[in-house]
């Protein structure tokens, strides 16, 4: 299993919040995602939080970062499209558990500083209850 830390840029099967309220529980595809956050549990597992990236430009009330060029460069993603990470939900999964990160290898990885931005974009929206999270590990 990869040795995975905050800031890579993984494929995975990503379920939006609006999937999860139809009744669906698994992502219809593959996309790039950051891994935003890995807290260690009791039991010595992993639990990572990952926040998707999109080209669809977001609706006013999803809260999103555009991501520069050369962020995206740096990420693996196409950088002649614009993309945008999405903060207002993510998807939630046991590391060691999962059937979707088995061998997967971060394509790439945001830089410190842009991933700072992210993560305290992160805090704010949930200290305010504004991140919904999908969980897959329950």
């Amino acid at each position: 299993m990869p040795d995975y830390t905050t800031g890579d840029i993984i494929d995975f099967p990503y379920l939006w919040a609006w999937q999860e309220q139809r009744g669906e529980t698994e992502g219809r595809k593959d996309r790039p995602c950051c891994l935003a956050l890995i807290s260690k549990l009791p039991s010595g597992k992993h639990r990572i939080f990952l926040v998707p990236i999109t080209t669809v430009p977001p609706t006013p009330e999803l809260a999103a970062v555009q991501v520069p060029q050369i962020e995206a460069k740096r990420a693996g993603l196409d950088d002649h499209v614009r993309q945008w990470v999405i903060l207002s939900e993510w998807n939630a999964d046991i590391l060691e558990e999962s059937f979707y990160l088995d061998h997967e290898e971060p394509k790439g990885r945001f830089s410190k500083a842009f991933l700072h931005k992210l993560i305290g974009q992160l805090r704010t929206l949930l200290q305010e209850g504004k991140l919904h999270t999908v969980r897959r590990d329950d």
